[in-house]
């Protein structure tokens, strides 16, 4: 996940999204990329609405009503600061600010952490519905009953190295 974000270099070979190189064009194709650690780290002050106004001025963009819509289907109210957030709100806002651009393509490190089962069957009603609009989403995950529920193709790495890749 380090080395698709342009955060770490391969020791060898490369890797490419939307055909370009994830070292040397990392930038351009972080325009269009939705991501949540498995660690996910953020400011005690910071709230919803925030935060959406932060990531929306980074953007460039007005993200103001698609952070609305975000935070009523995953149930965040935006004005609560994340020093008194629970794990699950924490985890639900990392998503919010991930999807709230509308990225083609969202890397999403153990996504379900921290949720519970009605949110994570909200979260999952998402991410499908992003896939039939065209996205991709690409997860890591150790439950396999998630994976099975929302994959179509499974990759399994071991020591760093792809050992399976069969849909």
């Amino acid at each position: 996940i380090r080395m698709l974000l342009g955060l770490l270099r391969p020791s060898s070979g490369r890797a490419t999204i939307f055909g370009l190189d994830v070292w040397k064009q990392s930038h351009r194709i972080k325009a269009d990329v939705g991501y949540v650690p498995g660690d996910l780290r953020l400011y005690p002050w910071m709230t919803g609405r925030n935060a959406t106004a932060i990531v929306g001025r980074a953007r460039g963009m007005d993200l103001s009503a698609c952070g609305r819509e975000l935070g009523d289907e995953f149930r965040l109210d935006p004005d609560v600061p994340v020093r008194k957030m629970s794990r699950g709100m924490k985890q639900k806002l990392g998503l919010l600010l991930a999807l709230i651009h509308r990225p083609r393509l969202l890397i999403l490190d153990e996504p379900s952490s921290g949720l519970d089962p009605l949110m994570q069957e909200i979260l999952f009603t998402h991410l499908r519905r992003r896939v039939a609009e065209g996205g991709t989403v690409f997860f890591s995950s150790h439950t396999l009953s998630e994976v099975e529920l929302l994959c179509d193709r499974v990759a399994i790495l071991r020591d760093g190295r792809m050992v399976e890749n069969e849909s």
